[in-house]
């Protein structure tokens, strides 16, 4: 986290989750020590004040979840110093995350992905990266809409049946999947019997198949959340570069989306 007020908002959108789900949270803040105007490096004072600034800020704030959630959540907090990238992996990594949650900044969350930082942990972080919105907040999450096409049938669900189970489990959730017809000679009958090979790993939760037929996934997905009620979208960035992932469509919905969107990779 930044510290920044959507930052916040994201953590008492997690810290709420987590105290609805029993799960233990972990603020971090990952301070990268930049050159001077000279290429100088910070000096070490500078860089002492900084630490300390952010560490108590972090402490002030692990006081507050307490106190929002009644002291019926474990917190904890981590300062880690240098590259942003790969000091979340390797925390991710060492605690056994289950879900990473970042704010987003201003109205959408597209301000937020065009920050580098937040690009790098919907793309590469191999953990479910959940967005949270300006202003949202955490009231249940009893719908999971997941958006996707012909590819992700093809190659990315399978793959992540065991999340979607965890999830839906862990917060008595019931998944909608949105799968949108984007060529025409696409039919509903050949996308049911691809969904039939993997529902049935989900069929605990399960899950409702809903088909929209669009020229882009971006606006199906719009379509479908105007008429019916979600708390999470959903979607798979695909194995692209960055400045392809950056131009996505995976993108593009989350920019056009005011709920909590998580990305989970295939």
């Amino acid at each position: 986290m930044n510290f920044s007020p959507n930052s916040t908002n994201a953590a008492h959108y997690a810290a709420d989750m987590a105290r609805a789900i029993g799960a233990e949270l972990s603020l971090v803040n990952v301070f990268q020590p930049t050159m001077t105007i000279s290429e100088m490096p910070m000096p070490e004072y500078a860089f002492e004040e900084i630490r300390d600034n952010n560490l108590n800020l972090l402490q002030t704030l692990a006081l507050d979840l307490l106190k929002r959630t009644g002291n019926r959540i474990k917190v904890t907090v981590d300062l880690e110093i240098g590259d942003v990238e790969t000091k979340l992996e390797s925390f991710c990594r060492n605690k056994k995350t289950f879900i990473v949650v970042m704010g987003a900044s201003g109205k959408s969350i597209e301000n937020t992905l065009q920050e580098s930082n937040t690009i790098r942990a919907v793309r590469h972080l191999p953990y479910p990266v959940l967005v949270i919105p300006e202003n949202a907040a955490f009231h249940g999450v009893k719908n999971i809409v997941v958006a996707c096409d012909r590819e992700d049938i093809d190659s990315g669900i399978p793959t992540v049946l065991s999340t979607l189970r965890d999830l839906g489990q862990l917060l008595g959730a019931q998944l909608k999947i949105v799968h949108v017809l984007t060529d025409g000679k696409e039919s509903a009958t050949e996308a049911i019997e691809e969904y039939n090979v993997w529902k049935k790993a989900v069929k605990l939760l399960a899950p409702e198949l809903h088909f929209v037929r669009q020229h882009k996934v971006e606006d199906g997905v719009s379509e479908y959340l105007q008429g019916n009620e979600a708390d999470w979208l959903m979607v798979f960035p695909k194995s692209h570069s960055l400045l392809e992932f950056h131009r996505s469509r995976s993108r593009q919905i989350v920019l056009s989306c005011c709920l909590p969107v998580m990305s989970i990779h295939e």
